[in-house]
């Protein structure tokens, strides 16, 4: 092979393995997960939960109440699967935009499922599932 194509070719090798280094970082994204999950009665209340984090960790959970009426704060409650097991702290949520909303930042989260609930809206609970590895699904 000519000396300048050889150069040229292992140019074009060297360039391809940086681009597919950069293009997907192992680990950078591959563990970052992130899901959402409302509750379907329509006639009732309305809560949702929204999850994103990395594994096992949630960065940012939260828990909605999207229509609370005239209600203005409620206290928010994360159960462990469809059972009356607190496993986080109680949150204060507070009314902004005709929602109420609270929110937790930086929990490990176990396999399972993972649901969220307000005081005031008793057995209306809004659920994601946590799989191995920390991916979550609603």
């Amino acid at each position: 092979m000519h000396p300048v194509v050889a150069r040229a070719a292992a140019l074009a090798s060297a360039a391809a393995i940086v681009l597919l280094a950069t293009a997907a970082p192992a680990g950078a994204a591959a563990g970052r997960r992130s899901s959402d999950a409302c509750t379907h009665n329509w006639s009732g209340p309305k809560v949702c939960i929204a999850i994103d984090g990395h594994d096992d960790w949630a960065r940012r959970l939260t828990v909605t109440w999207t229509n609370p009426g005239k209600a203005t704060r409620s206290t928010a409650l994360l159960h462990e699967g469809d059972q009356q097991v607190e496993v986080h702290e109680r949150m204060t949520g507070t009314a902004r935009d005709g929602r109420i909303t609270a929110e937790w930042t930086d929990i490990e989260v176990a396999w399972g499922r993972l649901c969220g609930s307000f005081t005031d809206t008793p057995n209306v609970w809004a659920c994601v599932d946590i799989h191995s590895g920390g991916a979550y699904s609603s």
